[in-house]
């Protein structure tokens, strides 16, 4: 399981736990419903600024989502071993490569549609 998906399952968990639907927290979030469901399944890396929405939408520090609290059963120890800080350090990073390549390339496109 990539670092993402251990991220989108954290929220997961603790979204359930807390008896809210994926529309209650994307409400409570201020993202929308479809793409709350996105970063669950690991499909999409949230910034970190999303991440810090959520886990306010969930009554939890942003370290509770990257640890993969579980209310009922504490920190899950499999994400402990994954996640450590090396490895957090490597996530976040590749979320900031994949926005700035998605700024670099809308920058092209902004620059080759202002050439024609």
């Amino acid at each position: 399981m990539k670092n993402i998906e251990f991220i989108g399952e954290s929220i997961r968990i603790l979204r359930t736990g807390k008896g809210q639907s994926q529309e209650q927290l994307a409400l409570n979030a201020g993202v929308n419903t479809s793409y709350i469901g996105q970063i669950e399944r690991g499909e999409k890396n949230p910034t970190i600024k999303t991440l810090e929405k959520i886990a306010l939408a969930l009554e939890v520090t942003l370290l509770d989502l990257l640890l993969h609290s579980n209310p009922k059963k504490g920190v899950s120890i499999q994400s402990m071993q994954i996640l450590t800080p090396a490895r957090i350090k490597q996530c976040l990073l590749e979320v900031l490569i994949e926005h700035t390549d998605l700024v670099t390339l809308n920058a092209l496109k902004s620059y080759r549609h202002f050439e024609e």
